[in-house]
């Protein structure tokens, strides 16, 4: 369909080269971490399989560090979801592949063959099959479905106890009934896992579920009628969100969606499930990282100061090379808590300083967010979480003082 080199069929996936949130270029190729004030980070920028370590080319290609909204928007795609992490590395392979045998191709034709791959991996040639098990992947895992699973008795009985509790519970997906039927039952391992939730929707083709008027069907009977009840029991396919709220009556901020893809599966009030934060989690409580993370920041306070000091001419020499000391000091401890997480492009969630914007955009899409649903079987069933306060760069003063004591609390 695509006629592709046929080399690309011996190509493996690599599993530690790319994260969740990446940018890709249109334009010229380039796989980049972006910060959320759309900042590129100098040293994650790739094209193919390798990096681009002449910080002069990025800033000339882009006018700076600083990537405008629109230009966002019209010439980079970003990779988001889980399976972004596999179409990362064939893209960055088949790019990698076409520079090394000097091919003429455009970066963008790639992204887009690539994309149409992974659409029609997943669901076969009709982007919304809703009968069998869709592509060719769900085929596969089906057939070894213990290879891509574990059961999990702590996710029966959290669902039990919450509705217990007299919580109503929904599964939604855009997968099929058959796919989700051998999944669910040995995630489960309960023939009878319908039992476990108050409505069952399969192929609901989110995110078109929140805005269509398309109505429901039954999978299990073929009826032609319109569906004026959502039972216990049955599975639902298609339907739309206004239609959900009216049968069921759950509506607005009564609802939380939990869901693993930020714009597929999230809708307000939610809560994201966001795999990655267990490992990056247990990085960043080794006393390694929090020693280098320390030390940075001591570092960085260092500099601001030595740079305000007004000293004598004769030691004003000296300072300067003590700070440019600092500095490559700095660049060395950011490389190291970079490559702790992912040598190429470092954390899912933060660039340096900043955030990133996959951060970002799941701070915008999520209310909270956990690496996985069973975490919640640990809160109170009756907990509120407030957030916490996030400083700006003039506010870090005040917080500093007050954490001092040199501020008197109002209410101590």
């Amino acid at each position: 369909m695509f006629r592709y080199p046929k080399a690309i069929k011996d190509f493996q996936y690599d599993p530690n080269f790319a994260i969740r949130g990446l940018h890709y270029d249109y334009n010229n190729g380039w796989l980049m971490k972006i910060d959320n004030m759309g900042n590129i980070q100098l040293n994650t920028v790739h094209v193919g399989r390798e990096p681009i370590h002449n910080k002069d080319e990025v800033i000339a290609q882009h006018h700076g560090l600083h990537i405008s909204p629109d230009y966002l928007d019209e010439n980079m795609f970003q990779l988001n979801d889980m399976f972004s992490l596999p179409q990362a590395c064939i893209l960055s392979d088949v790019l990698q592949y076409f520079r090394d045998n000097n091919m003429v191709f455009h970066p963008r034709y790639l992204c887009d063959d690539v994309s149409q791959a992974a659409r029609i991996l997943h669901t076969g040639t009709n982007i919304w099959s809703t009968h069998g098990y869709g592509g060719r992947l769900h085929a596969t895992i089906n057939r070894d479905v213990s290879r891509y699973l574990d059961p999990s008795s702590k996710l029966v009985t959290f669902l039990t106890k919450l509705r217990q509790r007299g919580k109503k519970i929904f599964l939604m997906t855009n997968s099929t009934l058959p796919f989700i039927d051998v999944g669910m039952t040995f995630l489960t391992s309960c023939k009878d896992w319908r039992d476990l939730f108050d409505v069952v929707i399969v192929s609901s083709r989110k995110p078109d579920f929140y805005h269509s008027r398309r109505p429901f069907r039954r999978t299990t009977e073929p009826t032609w009628g319109n569906v004026d009840a959502l039972e216990p029991g049955e599975v639902y396919q298609s339907g739309n969100l206004n239609d959900f709220s009216r049968l069921t009556g759950w509506k607005g901020q009564k609802v939380l969606y939990f869901g693993d893809h930020i714009f597929s599966d999230l809708i307000d009030p939610t809560g994201a499930i966001i795999p990655e934060l267990e490992r990056e989690i247990n990085i960043r409580n080794t006393a390694s990282y929090r020693h280098t993370l320390s030390w940075l920041m001591r570092l960085e306070r260092l500099l601001n100061e030595a740079q305000n000091l007004d000293l004598v001419t004769d030691r004003s020499q000296d300072l300067q090379q003590l700070v440019e000391e600092w500095r490559h000091e700095r660049m060395l401890l950011r490389l190291e808590l970079k490559v702790v997480f992912n040598r190429h492009f470092g954390s899912v969630f933060r660039t340096n300083a900043n955030p990133t914007m996959f951060s970002q955009k799941m701070g915008r899409f999520a209310d909270i967010y956990t690496s996985q649903l069973c975490n919640m079987d640990q809160v109170p069933r009756d907990f509120v979480f407030f957030p916490s306060r996030t400083y700006l760069p003039h506010e870090s003063v005040v917080e500093s003082l007050v954490d001092t004591g040199k501020i008197i609390h109002p209410f101590r």
